[in-house]
């Protein structure tokens, strides 16, 4: 049975050098990057996110997304480990608790010559920057895909899932997106959001991040201001519906966001294409959803 686990590459920048939170572990004697095992039920982003403060005391912002790593551990099963990138919370300092003794801050190249295994050190070579003043990021705002019919579905409704036409959506989407930069996969929890964004979540080796504020009937000015957040780690893909998507980009345009093109619809499967800088919305574009997956 394969054990999963999920962890955190901390990060600063400290007088103008890149450092990494490490974490030592007596009961191996080996100094590796904060992780731990996946409680029943829980989501790989959850885990990272209260693994990383159980050993180091910091509740960490979670930043990009660095995919899994895999090997066997010490008893010899299989083992996969996701990793995000993650930032440091202001006023707070690492302190050693749980099943760690000690931790301390590395230079990148100090910290591979520590690290006492190649897939640790292999996590760390996946550091990313976060976009500079003035960078241009991404965000493709998706509509989920086509699902079930509301009126005939007779279970809770977050639960509705993507119909055939919708699933071959979902990897039409996932190839058009397949070789497009991605820092975060963010989605509604609902089924039919999640399901959407799933093939390409396989495809790239992204976990799906959920987020209430991207559900239906959502503030639209949460929701931008999720998408806005996110952006500060690099581009995003998020799927969302059909009434925060249209209620959100009317916003923008409204408030004098550029258009490009001349198109504006909302239908099942579309994205929009959103441009950031500094946090700040300036473009938007229509993207037709796919004809076939």
């Amino acid at each position: 049975m394969t054990v999963r686990a999920a962890g955190g590459l901390v990060w600063r920048r400290f007088r103008g050098v890149d450092q990494i939170l490490i974490v030592h572990r007596p009961a191996y004697d080996d100094w590796s990057l904060p992780k731990g095992k996946l409680e029943r039920g829980e989501m790989e982003w959850t885990a990272a996110i209260r693994e990383v403060e159980e050993e180091t005391s910091l509740r960490c912002e979670l930043g990009a997304d660095l995919g899994t790593i895999s090997y066997r551990d010490s008893e010899g099963r299989p083992k996969v480990v996701r990793y995000w990138q993650m930032t440091l919370p202001p006023g707070q300092r690492p302190e050693a608790a749980h099943e760690i003794d000690a931790v301390r801050w590395a230079r990148v190249d100090e910290a591979t010559s520590i690290l006492s295994y190649a897939h640790d050190r292999d996590v760390v070579r996946r550091l990313r920057h976060p976009p500079g003043p003035g960078q241009q990021v991404v965000v493709e705002l998706v509509r989920h895909a086509k699902a079930g019919d509301r009126s005939l579905w007779t279970e809770p409704d977050e639960l509705r899932p993507l119909t055939a036409a919708g699933r071959a959506q979902a990897t039409g989407i996932a190839k058009r997106l397949a070789d497009a930069s991605i820092a975060k996969l963010l989605s509604s929890p609902l089924m039919r959001c999640v399901e959407t964004v799933r093939p390409l979540a396989e495809l790239r080796d992204l976990a799906v991040e959920t987020d209430e504020r991207l559900a239906e009937g959502a503030d639209p000015t949460a929701a931008l201001a999720v998408l806005g957040a996110a952006s500060r780690h690099g581009p995003v893909v998020a799927c969302t519906h059909g009434d925060v998507m249209m209620l959100a980009v009317e916003r923008l345009l409204d408030e004098g966001v550029r258009l490009r093109g001349s198109r504006v619809d909302y239908k099942k499967g579309c994205a929009w294409r959103l441009t950031v800088v500094d946090g700040v919305f300036t473009s938007a574009r229509y993207v037709a959803p796919p004809k076939k997956g």
